[in-house]
């Protein structure tokens, strides 16, 4: 799809992407196109959390499955709270990181709030959160064009998540949201 789109990907920062421990990467949201951008961010160890529906979508699904990736009920809470566990066992046992978009849902603007899921998880597992910001492509793209433009990746900063509890999660939600957005706007300007 980038080649299609004459997309071009510019990442500041990308050994941030390949940390020596586990890691949850979170990043902002914009539309179903992100997971054709995400894969310039995601290296080996790394998989992808997703909603439970994505098995859904014909072949796409299927593959994301196979490939590895952590599928989450979202709708069931308790469901939900089991497979973060789950996860948090999983980036420990065999060294993975973990992608997900912590606003729950597309956004074009800047992010939403982000849900509490991906701290949480960073927290069990006490692996360090890295924000990844993408440029706000409704922006910087123009998808009628053949070299429809540039989406610049920042990873900003690792956070640690040691010695916290899950009563932090709030608190640090707010704050990775807050930096991404900021970066977010400066980026796509």
């Amino acid at each position: 799809m980038l080649w299609y789109w004459g997309a071009d990907i510019k990442i500041e920062n990308p050994e941030r992407l390949s940390p020596q421990q586990p890691t949850v990467l979170v990043a902002n949201h914009q539309d179903t196109h992100d997971i054709f951008f995400a894969i310039s961010i995601i290296r080996r160890g790394t998989v992808v959390l997703g909603k439970w529906e994505v098995l859904y979508i014909p072949f796409i699904g299927a593959l994301f499955y196979l490939a590895g990736n952590i599928l989450i009920k979202r709708k069931q809470k308790q469901k939900a709270q089991k497979a973060l566990g789950q996860a948090a066992d999983k980036m420990k046992k065999k060294n993975l990181s973990v992608l997900i978009f912590p606003e729950g849902t597309r956004n074009w603007g800047k992010p939403l709030p982000f849900k509490l899921g991906a701290f949480k998880l960073a927290i069990e597992a006490q692996a360090p959160i890295q924000p990844v910001c993408f440029s706000l492509r409704h922006s910087t793209m123009d998808f009628r064009r053949w070299c429809s433009g540039t989406v610049k990746v920042k990873c900003l900063e690792p956070i640690s998540t040691k010695g916290l509890s899950e009563d932090d999660a709030v608190e640090l939600a707010v704050r990775c949201r807050k930096l991404i957005e900021a970066e977010c706007i400066k980026i796509s300007q």
